[in-house]
């Protein structure tokens, strides 16, 4: 990432911890570890500024897919599309090393996904030796139970997203009846407790006026929500590309969340985001970076290519493959695409480097 665009990225990373010390007036129990959090994620962001003098560009988000394994089968999920079944996944002894090296380097974030992440609890427990990261981890929330619920209470800096469509209907119908229903059950359990948790959402050209409205947030709010993930729809399965955001609808997808953003003392963050303020796609280590399940390091999580693999490679040389470099070279190339995902459009480009 060239300095002007990292230096935005950051500075928008701290304005939304800032926000979070807003939120945390009504956590009184989470508010000193908050401070700390802010704290140390303008450490990180000075340790990937000394770095980059050095040569060594350090995203401050991973997004680790620590399995393949879900207990649901919602209709065109790309993990189970894009990861390949039956191929061995991180033991623990190398996620913990990811950590750690990812830790020195400066990265401040890490976003846990799958497949269904709390299949892992062994990995969750790794995360939690690492208080200085914080770990969004989103979930379907059907194995959010009580001792779930109550180690995030001691891990302030373990987060539960829940995946949601927008309301029953809409969730039940892609993820299974009685999704939703679990949902609303786990909410008072996670509000008891003070635990800050979000939802992230699939946004879709049938459910972004819904999304986006004030009636559907308020409803999430009163429900105890106060993160807020919008991830634009990525056509991954085949006869899907109706569900794809217009260009008059993606249009209006940042501009709704700085809306909100204003409105709410809530966090709304928009993946793949505003990319014409970076120059450009944030994927490929200008922003973030995707560790699959078996441990190989791609763009992002809707481009499964690679030459590098952390069974074999340090995180350090994995920022530095040809590969990534050649995609972080052209990503003024990537602004737009369709289908919420420039990489995912230009594939065909991709698998060819």
């Amino acid at each position: 990432m060239q300095k002007k665009h990292r230096k935005q990225f950051d500075s928008n990373i701290m304005e939304q911890f800032e926000k979070a010390m807003q939120i945390m007036q009504g956590m009184p129990l989470r508010a000193p570890f908050f401070v700390k959090a802010l704290f140390e994620q303008n450490r990180a962001a000075k340790r990937r500024e000394k770095l980059s003098a050095e040569g060594i560009e350090v995203p401050p988000l991973l997004i680790i897919s620590i399995t393949e394994r879900c207990n649901l089968n919602c209709a065109g999920c790309y993990s189970k599309i894009l990861h390949k079944a039956g191929e061995p996944e991180l033991q623990p002894d190398k996620f913990r090393e990811i950590l750690t090296e990812a830790l020195e380097l400066g990265v401040s974030i890490v976003l846990l996904a799958g497949g269904e992440p709390l299949v892992r609890k062994d990995f969750l427990q790794i995360a939690a030796e690492f208080p200085k990261i914080m770990f969004p981890i989103f979930t379907n929330g059907l194995l959010l139970d009580s001792a779930y619920i109550s180690f995030f209470s001691k891990h302030p800096n373990l987060l539960p997203v829940i995946s949601l469509e927008g309301g029953e209907f809409e969730t039940d119908f892609r993820r299974g009846e009685g999704v939703y229903s679990s949902f609303h059950n786990i909410c008072q359990e996670l509000n008891k407790k003070q635990i800050l948790w979000g939802t992230s959402l699939t946004v879709t050209s049938e459910n972004m006026d819904l999304l986006f409205s004030d009636t559907y947030i308020n409803s999430m709010r009163e429900k105890g929500c106060r993160l807020f993930f919008f991830v634009e729809y990525v056509p991954v399965a085949e006869g899907s590309e109706s569900l794809v955001l217009s260009e008059s609808q993606k249009a209006l997808v940042q501009p709704s969340v700085n809306r909100l953003m204003a409105a709410y003392p809530s966090l709304f963050i928009a993946f793949p985001g505003d990319e014409e303020q970076y120059d450009g796609c944030l994927a490929a280590g200008r922003g973030f970076i995707h560790i699959n399940p078996g441990g190989k390091v791609e763009p992002c999580p809707f481009a499964p290519f690679s030459d590098t693999n952390l069974h074999f490679n340090t995180l350090r040389e994995a920022l530095s493959s040809e590969f990534l470099a050649k995609v972080r070279e052209n990503h003024h190339l990537l602004k737009e695409g369709k289908g919420g995902c420039a990489l995912w459009a230009n594939r065909q480009w991709l698998g060819s480097l």
